[in-house]
């Protein structure tokens, strides 16, 4: 038969090493994003959280750098809402104190209610509107109505938005009204299976996140789970974000448990990784 030169029976070489080199490369970007997911709070291969004005009438001071917190479940809790909330490099920073039990706060008859205090001093009583078209929470100080959470009723991806509220104060007034003009001061957007939310200024700029580690999504964990906020975001108001985020996860979960039982579809959501994801 015919022969075929050497230099014709070594071109066939590096084309099989350049794609074995291309699949080690990207076999290596896979096991550095499986291992960020698994280890780390957050992605750091994600996107860099934007620095921000602080707003004025923050509920507490905010940040001065980058700063992270674990919200952790209290193992002893009377209500099943009870959390404490450290800093990434320790220390207490908030504590949480459910009280869904009382049918009754500052405004009125409400669902659910929590008292958010840092260092003993009260930030805001959130609690949940006895009546509204999808989840919404006022926040309360010394009987004045300082921000509100509101679900969005119609969106592609659950979506959360914090507003500051005038309360009886004709400066907040004036102030309110500037600064929301119709829009939140922070957004938050995720999904019940992705296990986390970001949370994004007016600007459309990404200043904190909400999620868990990969680890903690066992079902007979306490609830943990992790905010990360850039410098010049009130902490209290992501935190309350988190909170009324959690709720709703819970009733999600609860809702879809009931369901189970009764030989309905499975699922889960934010806490919920190992009952199903939540479409």
């Amino acid at each position: 038969g015919t022969q075929t030169s050497p230099a014709i029976r070594k071109l066939p070489v590096p084309r099989r090493s350049t794609a074995f080199a291309a699949m080690k490369v990207s076999a290596a970007l896979l096991a550095v994003q499986c291992t960020a997911m698994v280890f780390s709070d957050f992605n750091p291969l994600g996107p860099k959280l934007k620095s921000q004005n602080p707003p004025k009438y923050a509920l507490t001071a905010p940040t001065t750098s980058t700063q992270g917190y674990a919200v952790r479940e209290k193992m002893l809790s009377i209500s099943g809402e009870d959390f404490y909330v450290e800093r990434e490099g320790g220390g207490r920073a908030f504590d949480i104190v459910g009280s869904n039990k009382v049918p009754f706060g500052v405004g009125g008859f409400v669902l659910d209610k929590m008292e958010l205090r840092a260092g003993g001093k009260l930030c805001g009583s959130i609690e949940r509107r006895a009546v509204a078209m999808a989840t919404a929470y006022d926040i309360y100080l010394k009987g004045d109505c300082i921000a509100k959470i509101e679900k969005d009723i119609v969106s592609l991806t659950p979506s959360y938005k914090f507003f500051y509220e005038a309360g009886n104060s004709p400066r907040r007034l004036i102030y309110a009204q500037a600064e929301n003009n119709g829009n939140p001061c922070y957004r938050a957007t995720g999904s019940f299976s992705q296990r986390k939310y970001d949370i994004y200024a007016r600007d459309g700029s990404e200043v904190a996140t909400i999620g868990r580690q990969l680890l903690e999504l066992m079902p007979d964990k306490a609830d943990t789970y992790h905010v990360k906020c850039a410098a010049g975001v009130d902490p209290a108001a992501i935190i309350a974000l988190a909170l009324v985020i959690d709720e709703d996860h819970d009733e999600s979960d609860a809702a879809r448990d009931a369901r189970r039982k009764e030989g309905g579809d499975d699922g889960g959501g934010m806490f919920g990784f190992f009952k199903g994801p939540l479409g």
